[in-house]
């Protein structure tokens, strides 16, 4: 439910899919409450919530409207306030926010889930803190067995978790290619560069991603959209 005129956003703790949705929210100037819900209970919440999937995000504005994924929450925020527009008429970043929800997005959570759940101490501050807060879970007991629960519910394969890894260069090339395409990280930030900067920003939380990341053009879009604190 909205309270006082603010929009509700409803996510799990360190969601990139839900802290997508957090950015273009607030580079909207629109007022709102976060409310967190139990990684794998939510999707049962945000049904009872009145929407119609499972997934985070998932934001109800105060007029009523409700948006939810991060894709079509972009179209529903250009709807509710027209600037600073999120999805421009550029195929071009249609094409790499549909990349980066499709792709990205799954890889980069496959890639910090399999991490955590084989050995918090590979990942930063044993994902307690990033750039994304608390990985899944607010404190260390519950956070191993639900980046395993992630796996099982997300069904990855061990053809995948032998496969991500060597994908690594292939993505982030693509990513700087279009950085200097003039497609992402340009004046105006757009959907494409807040669905994409969360998940680069997810696979930072690993410690031997933020080395073959760091130097990169992609490396400035990540600390302009979510700076590390020091």
């Amino acid at each position: 439910m909205t309270r006082g005129g603010q929009a509700t956003l409803y996510g799990i703790p360190g969601s990139h899919a839900a802290r997508t949705g957090e950015l273009m929210v607030e580079h909207k100037g629109i007022r709102f409450r976060r409310v967190d819900l139990v990684p794998g209970f939510h999707r049962v919440h945000v049904r009872l919530h009145g929407f119609p999937g499972d997934r985070v995000p998932a934001v109800h504005f105060a007029d009523g409207r409700r948006g939810q994924g991060t894709r079509p929450l972009a179209q529903v925020l250009d709807e509710v306030r027209p600037e600073p527009r999120l999805v421009p008429d550029d195929p071009r970043v249609e094409e790499a926010e549909r990349w980066g929800d499709k792709v990205l997005q799954r890889w980069a959570r496959r890639m910090a889930a399999a991490t955590g759940a084989r050995d918090l101490d590979l990942l930063h501050d044993r994902g307690n803190s990033g750039r994304l807060g608390p990985l899944l879970a607010r404190s260390e007991l519950p956070r191993q067995m639900i980046c395993r629960l992630v796996l099982r519910a997300f069904r990855v394969t061990p053809d995948q978790l032998r496969d991500d890894p060597r994908r690594v260069g292939e993505l982030l090339d693509r990513v700087d290619a279009w950085i200097e395409g003039g497609v992402l990280n340009g004046e105006q930030l757009n959907c494409a560069d807040f669905q994409i900067a969360t998940s680069l920003a997810l696979a930072d939380c690993r410690l031997d991603m933020r080395p073959q990341m760091e130097g990169r053009p992609l490396y400035g879009l990540v600390e302009r959209v979510l700076p590390l604190k020091r």
